[in-house]
């Protein structure tokens, strides 16, 4: 599961604390972008897979109904749980 979810090409440190701290790095933003998918994917009838989705996030070419979608999800969330978010996008 490590292999094919995190993606760590490179390893930044060679000691053992290093490689830990790189690999929970990689597995908090693995479950931020699923949460942030799994989220969006409700808001919206545009159609894309969780890799896609990654690798249109990362270049900045997500349609606009995904944008719209990770805003109301986002929005939805501040809603909730009582959080001040600055404007963004």
């Amino acid at each position: 599961w490590v292999k094919q979810y995190l993606n760590v090409p490179t390893l930044f440190g060679t000691t053992e604390n290093a490689v830990y701290n790189q690999l929970f790095a990689a597995f908090i933003a693995y479950v931020l972008l699923r949460w942030l998918y799994d989220q969006t994917k409700k808001q919206t009838n545009v159609s894309l897979s969780f890799i896609s989705f990654v690798r249109r996030f990362f270049s900045g070419q997500l349609p606009l109904d995904w944008k719209s979608g990770m805003a109301a999800a986002l929005f939805e969330y501040a809603q909730i749980y009582g959080r001040r978010m600055s404007n963004f996008g």
